[in-house]
């Protein structure tokens, strides 16, 4: 029956794992795969209220989504896209508890009160330990959202910073026109001026606006750092190279005297869609007057370890060229949101096919613009830079999930299969 259930539950995300994966056999592994996830859950749950005490039972689902949330993202090409705690997106006060755990920990709290629920119905009126046993699944939730309550009232001094976002749905492919290609550019150009002109010190464009090959690469070069230095302002843009070596789904980021000053690579390339680019493990961070900027193209930011990576870096905010499908938009912002608090960094991401979003440390949407086709979007916003912040999370990552993936197993090993029911009322 769970099994049923996630199949049903899952089935309707069967067209967008189709258009974005691979085709539709990829889309439906996917999709049984999650209905196997919640099945494992269940079954495990069961086990442990049957045969163990009340007091385990309410903690078996937890645990068990805990631990698969922590795996999958261990293992999956797509990180931790997918997880439960991404539908938790716009409930700020529960996601501070990231800072500590991650995605786990927000999953473990999200399944306790189900679980909390689900185990009183169950056993009450045959059980009288309900009044003490159930206080402590409703002091952690109740704790896990005052803690994030106060995190969200509390600010440290910030540095604001103008930044503009410009984003342009259009894609110059290879088979696209000059004339048409260079139109693109120049509405881009267009656009810079005009942020510049309202105050904006860094734009960011979005991500691979054109794929180049050599000479294209010389031409856009020398536009972007021309734009940069007529209009005074840091600017960063995402394209994709062919190179003799390889290519590569890259970013660059120009000074104000045009000058080409940080260049990186993507780490993390949509399997599939982006087959012929190279992945790169190189970090880039840039220092501008004072506050550490890093470097990261769209799904690096579905991978915990990205945002720990540069939360150690000391970065205070990242610089985020996108290209996003439309009808996950919102879980694209969101899941980026949520790497700014685990990690401690604000987030300046513009997109194509998606959102302008700018976000703080507390994952708090500062200002959002949808993408749209020429003469496209765009979106100025004052940045809050707060002091760089080395959080638990960052410095320790998934150990929370971890932990819960070994009670499990110990849970697993140790529960006697063979207890008869009746003996633990």
């Amino acid at each position: 029956l769970a099994l049923f259930a996630g199949l049903i539950a899952h089935s309707s995300n069967f067209v967008y794992y189709t258009s974005t994966t691979g085709g539709p056999l990829v889309g439906a592994g996917i999709i049984l795969l999650q209905a196997f996830a919640w099945a494992a859950a269940v079954r495990f749950t069961r086990r442990i209220v049957l045969r163990s005490s009340p007091f385990l039972s309410l903690f078996a689902y937890p645990l068990a989504w805990a631990a698969l949330d922590t795996v999958i993202t261990a293992l999956s090409p797509h990180s931790s896209f997918g997880s439960l705690a991404y539908s938790q997106g716009a409930a700020l006060s529960i996601l501070q508890i990231a800072k500590f755990t991650g995605t786990p920990g927000i999953v473990f709290l999200l399944s306790l009160g189900a679980s909390t629920i689900a185990v009183a119905i169950y056993r009450h009126p045959r059980t009288r330990w309900y009044a003490a046993g159930y206080a402590l699944p409703v002091v952690l939730i109740a704790g896990a959202l005052w803690f994030g309550q106060k995190r969200l009232d509390s600010w440290s001094l910030s540095t604001p910073l103008t930044a503009g976002l410009i984003s342009i749905d259009d894609f110059a492919g290879p088979r696209v026109p000059l004339e048409t290609v260079d139109s693109l550019w120049n509405q881009y150009e267009n656009a810079i001026g005009h942020l510049a002109a309202q105050g904006a010190k860094i734009i960011l464009l979005p991500e691979k606006i054109q794929i180049l090959d050599a000479e294209a690469a010389g031409r856009r070069l020398g536009q972007l750092a021309t734009a940069a230095r007529h209009n005074a302002v840091y600017l960063a843009a995402g394209t994709g190279h062919h190179e003799s070596s390889a290519a590569r789904n890259r970013m660059w980021m120009f000074d104000p005297s045009g000058e080409l000053i940080a260049t990186y690579d993507k780490h993390h390339l949509v399997p599939g869609l982006e087959a012929e680019f190279q992945p790169s493990k190189d970090f880039t961070v840039q220092t501008i007057a004072g506050v550490h900027y890093g470097f990261a193209i769209c799904k690096d930011m579905h991978f915990p370890a990205m945002g720990r990576a540069y939360g150690r870096l000391r970065v205070d905010a990242m610089l985020i060229p996108a290209w996003d499908f439309y009808s996950d938009m919102w879980m694209a912002e969101r899941i980026t949101a949520l790497r700014g608090i685990e990690s401690g960094f604000s987030v300046i991401r513009s997109s194509r096919e998606g959102l302008l979003t700018v976000s703080d440390n507390r994952g708090r949407i500062l200002a959002r613009a949808e993408s749209v086709g020429s003469p496209g979007a765009s979106l100025l916003a004052t940045v809050p830079i707060a002091p760089a912040e080395l959080t638990p999370y960052a410095q320790y990552g998934d150990g929370f999930g971890w932990t819960c993936f070994v009670l499990v197993l110990a849970l697993r090993i140790f529960v006697p299969t063979t207890t008869s029911p009746s003996n633990l009322y």
